[in-house]
């Protein structure tokens, strides 16, 4: 252990020498436009490297509202999440070997690269708008079904996957899906393989979290080489980051899973993409719609999402309950 932790601060001090060495080129880039990258990195790279969603997910919507295009958000996204979900594997990796599902991931990576080309070479969203009310939808869509999963309480019993004829087809089809959606948003293929793991094959949680974000990792690596291939990437944007993402995915994201819980964690990241759902609906002009419309669905929302929190709230403090009625017998028992 004391061995890992001593790798892990010569790549913190590697790369911060290298920043500062590099400081000169991005210096007025830097202190004009993305002096908040650092802090912001922090915060995405921990939500990438403690649930199934990437970093992208936190970096679309406020890179968007702070006036940087949603292509380019995107292009973002993937860069950085090769870079900071790279670093939070090799820290998982360190910490347990076991929370990898080695067997499926090179079915999965190839399904993942058919589909990241396909989205970003052949089928490409050139509209700003349509793709920032995807990149919602999507998000809304995947952060519901992991409000149901712990609703539900769901017994998830397997470390493994056997990977049958069956079981390959599965995992390939959607894993091509995941990718094409990671290569219009920026994430996606992380986020359905936790689903497809945990709701089809009933894998344990942490290792569907740690298993997605090495396959993330990786494809988003494939989607920065299409990138710099075919269009402009953002470097100015990427290097601002690094300091933030550095620090997370080497020891912050590990740390919060551990101290707040991965159920908590995922409630929040759930809420916060509901939030962001709930404005983008408000404020998209793609699909027309009526003011009286917007109301009534914006009223069903918040109402959904009301009763979504409270029936989690009562949920966990019914197990609070439980946990102190145990210890309290636990204690007369002695």
């Amino acid at each position: 252990m004391l061995k890992n932790k001593r790798v892990l601060y010569i790549i913190l001090l590697t790369v911060f020498a290298l920043w500062l060495l590099l400081f000169p080129y991005f210096q007025k880039d830097f202190l004009q436009h993305f002096y908040y990258m650092p802090f912001l990195g922090v915060i995405a790279a921990t939500v990438a490297n403690t649930t199934p969603a990437a970093a992208g997910i936190v970096y679309f919507p406020v890179l968007t509202r702070l006036d940087i295009t949603p292509a380019t958000a995107v292009q973002f996204s993937l860069i950085i999440q090769a870079y900071g979900m790279g670093l939070g594997t090799f820290k998982w990796y360190s910490v347990n070997k076991k929370l990898f599902i080695t067997n499926v991931i090179p079915l999965c990576l190839c399904g993942g690269i058919l589909g990241i080309i396909t989205s970003m070479i052949f089928i490409p969203i050139k509209n700003p708008e349509l793709l920032t009310l995807i990149f919602n939808s999507i998000g809304f869509i995947f952060t519901q079904i992991i409000f149901f999963s712990i609703l539900f309480r769901h017994k998830y019993p397997h470390m493994t996957v056997d990977l049958t004829a069956l079981n390959g087809i599965i995992l390939f089809l959607f894993s091509c899906l995941g990718g094409m959606i990671s290569g219009w948003i920026g994430f996606g293929i992380d986020t359905m393989f936790y689903f497809i793991l945990t709701l089809i094959f009933r894998v344990n949680p942490a290792v569907a979290i740690v298993t997605s974000i090495s396959l993330m990792a990786a494809l988003s690596g494939v989607g920065t080489l299409i990138n710099l291939i075919f269009y402009d990437v953002p470097i100015a944007l990427w290097y601002s980051a690094i300091p933030g993402v550095t620090i997370a995915g080497l020891f912050l994201a590990s740390y919060f899973a551990v101290k707040i819980g991965p159920k908590n964690i995922l409630i929040l990241f759930a809420f916060l993409m509901s939030l962001d759902f709930f404005m983008a609906i408000w404020t998209q002009h793609t699909i027309p719609m009526s003011q009286t419309v917007r109301m009534v669905i914006s009223y069903a929302l918040v109402t959904y999402l009301l009763v979504i929190h409270v029936k989690i709230f009562k949920q966990s403090y019914k197990e609070i309950g439980e946990e102190f009625d145990s210890s309290e017998d636990a204690c007369q028992r002695r």
